[in-house]
């Protein structure tokens, strides 16, 4: 019987641990069925990048897609993205090979462009007039 080695452990872990966690959480939000108030909205009375996040996702746990799109839609927009990179760094964690390609983009053009993104969203979900009242949260 061959021990395993501290990274191995470590793989095994967080193999299991990310899942159950994950799992945890969302039966966790969809038992509680709300999520916790914005903070920055409840100080300052503007809606800040991720308004509406938490109860964009608890609409998506029910199945309700329009609902979640009311909320937060740039949340919706990103989150295959953000599913897929997540999902290619645990299976090359837990794994060690790194199976699902990913376009690579030279320098830091895709940070620059994405903060540009969630900036210039913060901004023009906070003017009343329409169309960009459409990307505030349908109820805070």
């Amino acid at each position: 019987m061959s021990t395993l080695s501290h990274k191995k452990w470590l793989r095994v872990a967080v193999g299991i641990g990310v899942p159950l966690g994950a799992s945890a959480l969302a039966l966790f939000f969809l038992w509680a069925g709300r999520t916790p108030p914005c903070v920055f909205y409840e100080l300052t009375g503007f809606y800040c990048a991720g308004c509406g996040a938490g109860r964009a996702f608890l609409a998506l746990l029910h199945g309700e897609l329009y609902a979640a799109l009311r909320l937060q839609p740039l949340m919706l927009l990103l989150l295959p993205f953000i599913g897929y990179y997540c999902l290619k760094r645990y299976i090359a964690f837990v794994f060690g090979r790194d199976v699902l390609p990913f376009p690579t983009v030279r320098g830091r053009f895709l940070g620059i462009f994405v903060l540009v993104l969630i900036l210039s969203y913060w901004v023009l979900r906070n003017v009343p007039v329409f169309p960009f009242t459409l990307l505030a949260p349908t109820v805070v």
